[in-house]
Order: structure tokens, then C-alpha cells, then sequence
């Protein structure tokens, strides 16, 4: 809440309007310009009724004070006079620096009056002053004084200092010397960041930090505060409106004075509050046709309450009293001691679209000077209300259950003083949103209200689809013989499409696959619909493994030893491929006898004792025996008898006979086991005699040999 100060003359009785102050129009921008002198500063902009002021001065930098225009921003103030510790633009939001600095001298001051008020060196000062001669017995001016060190530096002896210091006779008694009366309504306590802040004298301060809208740069300032002193009418008097940096020249502050305030113009004070059913967030004069209430208080001071006293004020404007709020007189009555009496505008429902209306309230005062006469006037507005609406989200469909839908209420226009008030049907929540979960198709209500009362609704189905619980069909459990494949199916129904199939161990990522383990293993399938719901199941597939092996070992040529091989068999079936009459057998590492040789086929089954099964074959090479003879004599007389000499064998790999004379000549030679000498060298036959003879041989499981000997000749 705002208190908005005007001081006039005390003459009989001061009047205090206390009105609603509603966010009605949205808050734009502050602006400054330093483009005025120090004296038109203060003539054409500070300067009110009943002020003449002489001697006008400025210490500090030219961009150090200007004026402002605050009528779209929160500050409070619609302009005037801004003096700040750096370049007044620093004072332009929104609010987005912890602590801006911008401009400033850097220059140490020396002011007494300001140095009274700070422990630490200042720098950077800003001061503004001027002779003045006031026609009532009272000044007063409105401000509002705002610092980059809120809420940092709050109770702290580092605070950037302000004051405004007024020299001159009292009327009371004395002199003032240089008195402060920058101070807290009611108080003989002055205005400083330590005292106007969160924690002390909050009703004062306005946090700046995190307000929607703020056009300020100022982390916090004071509510608009006036500040007032009794003066002698025409006496001369002196007043210095000062503001400095404290410690260092950073973290700027600065010190707005409202347009024409500074006057001294009759005894009428005017204040200004509301009661919307919410929290004002603006100085507008504003309310609304038929919610809330103005208060208007009449304060005649402390002079004259030994008597009983008639304060009587003009009604104008152009709403109707008791028409669009409701009646009032034209008078008020202040008992023996009484200061304050109060008057409440309420305004009245017409159910008419006007547009904007007007209350003046209008008192006239003479002047102790005896020349002026003043009317203080006030303006209450009263605005109709502006219709309010509210849209929920359309209307939705629900495919999947346990899904939160959010809802949420978009509420515009009415008369939001702090906030919307929320009412649902079908779910829980007082704010603009609520999470629902239906079961069924249901409907949802959402009823808005304004800080006037005033209502929107709005409404949207969410529609329900039934859901069947997701279903999966998978094998029993299951037992096979080792190497053997298992079909992995599994049936998946209801729940909603698609289907994700995640397996464990990850083999696939379909609802089915073929498998063959090699040990008893666990198979878990897990599906997942649609709507990201699942369902589990397991088999279990138990191996009975089996697996048959041998290898085999020529003893002979043509015997050959089996050695078995076979892991987790009972039982055993030999078949050596021969067709013999013992070419079967059942032993574990049978020996068999091939009697010819020739290329064998032998298969071996091996079967464990749950009757699984395995079969492995092998081919086996059979070679036959070596055996190799020649005879020592010849008679090539072709008669058909031992007319040709060679060697005699089996098992003969390969082969070569030499035959020489007796003085080592090769006479004959051959390679082929089955051609013989017939005792001619060159076509002519040899005398009878002996011959040295050398067979060169190799057998299929004989390693090469010679063996030699001698051959007789007979003719």
C-alpha cells in the first residue's frame, strides 16, 4: 500500500483522501533527460503554489540530476526531480543488475550536513538548494528515495545517505540549523536504507527485486513519502536536497521529488488507501464501479483540538452521489480533541457502461498570510469494471491409464488485485492449474473470480478410453537334449500398441526367436505398450547335454584302436563302415580289424541316460600291411617259368629296382613294382652269372628303406 502526502495550510482542519490504488494499465517505462538547469529544475518543475524561490544552485556532475517521467512505471511518482550518486539514467529498469553503477565524479564531499549522517567517506554527491519564501505556515514536498544497495547493505554502516536539510526559524521556537525532515511518517526517525527496508518499517519500502513489470533499476525504494515542516509565512529560509555515495563511489542511489509538491498552499493534508480485497500495487486513484472503497479523512492537526470545530467541502464531479456511490454529506465534525474524522465513498452497481467517472472533493482555505485563498482539491475515479474470462485446454481424449493431464486456467481482464481466486469442480487445487487422472469420462469446471467478485467459467471433457490390462502368454518351462533348438513364443494382448519386447539376455527384440542353449539358462521377456505400462514372465529351459567324440590309432595297417572321446554319454554305438561281420559294436574305445583296405566311414552315437543323444563321424584311410620279397636267381628261356626277374610286396608306397654289372654299371632300372628284368642290357642278352641288385622302397606305414642282394643269371 502507497500513502500519497499533500501538506497545505494549517488554517482550521487538514483533509487526508485515502484511495484505492488498483494495477490497471500496464506499467511501461521510466525515462530521464538531464537537458534542464538547476534553475528551471526547480522553477518550472519542483515548485508548487505558494513558493517563491531565490538562489538556486547545484553541486555535483550536470548528469547527476534531471528530471523523470514516471507516469507508466511503479515508482510512484507520474514526475519530476531526480538527483542519484552517478548518471541519473542508472535509475531506468527494468531491474536487472545486483548492483549498477553509471557516471559519478569519484570526488570526495565535504557537505557538513550530509557527513553528520554517514561514518564513512562520501563521494559522488549530488545537492541541490535554494532560498525560498513560503505564503502558508506550512512546506511540504512528496518523494520517493530508492539505492542500488537494498537489500545487500540493509543494516549496515556502508548505506549510501540523502537528506533534506531546511534552515530558518521555527515557528515553534528556535531556529532550524541544517534539520533534516526527510523522515518516517509520524516519527522523528529520519529516512535511510537502515531504516526503511524489508526488516524495519516495511510498510514503507517497496522491494523492487522480483516485481512483475518493474521499470525501475533500483533494487528497493521507499513508498511515496512527503516530507513537511511549519515555517513562518513570508519569513526567508533555506533548503538543501542532498544525496551522496557512501564508502566508495559504486552501487548507485538516487532521490525523486514529485512535480509541483513544493509548495506551501493551506492546512489540508491528503492521503490516499484502499480496501479492493487485495494488495494495490500502484499510486492510481482508481477503483471500480461497485468494489471497494475510498476513505476520505480530515485531519485538522494538533492546533486546534481544544475546540470543537465543522470542516464543510464542496461534492463535484461527474458521478452521482447516491447514485454511483453511495450518499455523502457535505460535512464533517470534529469533537473536542478529535483530530481525524473520515467520510467512505463506496461505489454503487448501476449496471451501466459509462466509461470513467469523477468525484471531486473540494475545501477552501485562507491563508495566514492573509492575501491567498486555497481550495485543495481531490479526484476519486471510478472505472467499470473490465469483464473478465477464462479458457481451459480443449477437450482431450485418454488412451492410457494412471496419465496426469494438466489443466490449466488462462484468466484475463476483471479486477486481479494480487490475484485470481479459483474454483474447481472434479479437482483439487485453488490455483490456475490442477492435475487430474480420471478413471471415466468426466468433465472438469473451473469457475475464476476477481478481486471484485466478478466470474468467468469455463469447462472441457477429457474423455476416457478403457484400457485392458496388458497380457503376455509365454512357454512352460522346458527341458531339451544339448544341441537341440527351443522356439522362444510369445503372445502379447490387450494393453495398447505398439509393443516394445525387451529380452534378458538381450537375444532379440521381437516376440520370438529360436534358440539353442548350450547350459540351463532363464529366458525373461518384459513388453511394453503404448502407454508405458509392462508385464514380465520367464522360462526356464534346462540342458541335458550330450556330445560325442573320438579319436582313433592305426596299431597295424590294418587294425585301428578307437579311444572315445564323448562327454555325458551312458551309452555307446560304434559303426566302422566295413560291412564285416563285426563292423558294430557297443563297447566304450573298441579295437577293429579292417581286412581289406579301402576308405571308411565310422560313426559313433552316444547316448546319456535322460536318452539324449549325439552322433559324430570320421573317415578313416585303411592301408594294407607291408610286406616285400625278391628272389636270387632267374632263367630267362621263355618257357614261360621265371623268365623275368623283379621284387614281390604289399603295403608298397613306392618303388625302385636297380641291376648292375659286376663293375657297377646300371644295366637296368624300374619304378613300376610290376616290371621285371629280362636279363638283355641294350638289347642283347647277358651272359649267366651274378648281378647286384638294390630296391629303393617306401610303404604306406613304413618309413623309406633299401634293401640289397644279388640276382643269378642261369642260361
Amino acid at each position: 500500500m502507497y500513502l500519497n502526502r499533500i501538506i497545505h495550510k494549517p488554517l482550521y482542519s487538514i483533509l487526508s483522501i485515502v484511495l484505492g490504488l488498483l494495477p490497471i494499465f500496464s506499467k511501461a517505462q521510466l525515462t530521464t533527460s538531464t537537458a534542464m538547469t538547476p534553475a528551471q529544475l526547480v522553477q518550472n518543475v519542483l515548485l508548487g503554489s505558494g513558493i517563491v524561490a531565490t538562489n538556486i544552485t547545484f553541486s555535483g556532475t550536470a548528469d547527476a540530476r534531471g528530471t523523470f517521467n514516471g507516469a507508466s512505471s511503479n515508482i510512484g511518482l507520474s514526475s519530476g526531480v531526480i538527483l542519484a550518486t552517478g548518471d541519473v539514467s542508472a535509475a531506468v529498469g527494468p531491474n536487472n543488475a545486483g548492483g549498477l553503477s553509471v557516471g559519478g565524479s569519484g570526488n570526495i564531499s565535504n557537505d557538513i550536513e550530509l557527513n553528520a549522517i554517514s561514518t564513512n567517506t562520501l563521494y559522488d554527491a549530488a545537492i541541490l538548494e535554494f532560498d525560498f519564501t513560503p505564503t502558508s505556515d506550512t512546506i511540504k514536498f512528496r518523494y520517493v528515495f530508492g539505492s542500488e544497495e537494498y537489500m545487500e547493505f540493509a543494516n549496515s554502516n556502508f548505506n549510501d545517505v540523502f537528506g533534506f536539510f531546511i534552515t530558518g526559524p521555527n515557528p515553534l521556537g528556535g531556529n532550524y540549523n541544517g534539520q533534516n525532515i526527510a523522515q518516517i511518517p509520524g516519527t522523528g526517525t529520519v529516512v535511510s536504507i537502515n531504516n526503511v527496508n524489508a526488516l524495519n518499517n516495511a510498510a514503507y519500502y517497496f522491494d523492487n527485486e522480483n516485481p512483475a513489470g518493474a521499470t525501475v533499476q533500483y533494487d528497493g525504494f521507499t513508498v511515496p513519502l512527503t516530507a513537511s515542516a511549519f515555517v513562518q509565512c513570508g519569513s526567508s529560509y533555506h533548503i538543501k536536497i542532498a544525496i551522496a555515495d557512501a564508502g566508495d563511489g559504486s552501487w548507485d542511489s538516487g532521490v525523486f521529488l514529485e512535480e509541483g509538491s513544493f509548495s506551501s498552499t493551506g492546512n489540508v493534508f491528503i492521503t490516499t488507501n484502499t480496501d479492493f480485497g487485495g494488495n494495490p500495487g500502484t499510486n492510481d486513484t482508481m477503483f471500480y464501479e461497485g468494489c471497494g472503497a475510498a476513505t476520505i479523512t480530515f485531519d485538522r492537526g494538533t492546533t486546534h483540538l481544544a475546540f470543537a470545530d465543522t470542516m464543510n467541502y464542496i461534492i463535484d464531479g461527474t458521478a452521482g452521489n447516491g447514485i454511483d456511490y453511495s450518499m455523502i454529506t457535505t460535512e464533517v465534525i470534529f469533537a473536542v480533541g478529535q483530530q481525524t474524522a473520515t467520510v467512505v465513498i463506496n461505489s454503487l452497481y448501476d449496471l451501466l457502461t459509462e466509461g470513467m467517472e469523477t468525484v471531486i472533493l473540494k475545501v477552501f482555505n485562507t491563508s495566514p498570510c492573509g492575501t491567498v485563498n486555497d481550495t485543495s482539491t481531490v479526484t476519486v475515479y471510478i472505472v467499470d469494471s473490465p469483464p473478465i474470462s477464462v479458457t481451459l485446454n480443449n477437450d482431450t481424449t485418454l488412451f492410457c491409464p494412471s496419465l496426469n493431464i494438466p489443466l490449466t486456467a488462462n484468466a484475463t481482464g476483471g479486477v486481479a488485485v494480487g490475484s485470481y481466486t479459483y474454483t474447481w469442480t472434479n479437482a483439487t487445487s485453488s490455483s490456475s492449474t490442477a492435475n487430474v487422472n480420471p478413471a471415466v469420462t468426466t468433465t472438469y469446471y473451473v469457475t475464476v473470480s476477481d478481486s471484485c467478485g466478478n466470474t468467468a467459467s469455463d469447462s472441457m471433457i477429457v474423455n476416457v478410453i478403457p484400457y485392458l490390462p496388458l497380457q503376455l502368454s509365454f512357454n512352460n518351462d522346458t527341458v531339451v537334449c544339448g544341441g537341440n533348438e527351443v522356439l522362444l513364443d510369445a503372445n502379447v494382448t490387450q494393453g495398447r500398441p505398439d509393443y516394445v519386447y525387451n529380452w534378458s539376455p538381450n537375444i532379440t527384440n521381437v516376440d520370438s526367436i529360436t534358440v539353442t542353449p548350450g547350459a540351463d539358462i532363464t529366458y525373461t521377456l518384459t513388453v511394453t505398450d503404448a502407454c508405458g505400462l509392462s508385464v514380465t514372465d520367464q522360462v526356464t529351459v534346462t540342458v541335458y547335454p550330450i556330445n560325442a567324440d573320438f579319436v582313433y590309432n592305426f596299431t597295424t595297417n590294418q587294425t585301428v584302436d578307437f579311444t572315445n572321446l564323448s562327454t555325458g554319454g551312458v551309452t555307446y554305438f560304434w559303426n566302422f563302415g566295413d560291412g564285416s561281420f563285426d563292423s558294430v559294436s557297443t563297447s566304450m574305445s573298441p579295437q577293429h580289424y579292417y581286412p581289406t583296405d579301402g576308405t571308411y566311414t565310422v560313426t559313433l552315437i552316444s547316448t546319456n541316460q535322460e536318452g539324449c543323444s549325439d552322433t559324430t563321424q570320421q573317415t578313416v584311410v585303411v592301408l594294407p600291411d607291408f610286406y616285400f620279397y625278391f628272389p636270387n636267381a632267374f632263367t630267362p628261356n621263355n618257357n614261360g617259368k621265371n623268365d623275368v626277374y623283379m621284387g614281390y610286396g604289399v603295403g608298397i608306397k613306392s618303388y625302385r629296382m636297380r641291376i648292375f654289372d659286376r663293375w657297377g654299371e646300371l644295366i637296368f632300372e624300374t619304378t613300376d613294382l610290376y616290371t621285371g628284368w629280362d636279363g638283355t642290357y641294350k638289347g642283347n642278352k647277358l651272359p649267366g652269372g651274378v648281378y647286384p641288385v638294390v630296391f629303393d622302397l617306401e610303404g604306406y606305414m613304413v618309413n623309406p628303406m633299401q634293401k640289397f642282394g644279388h640276382v643269378t643269371l642261369i642260361r
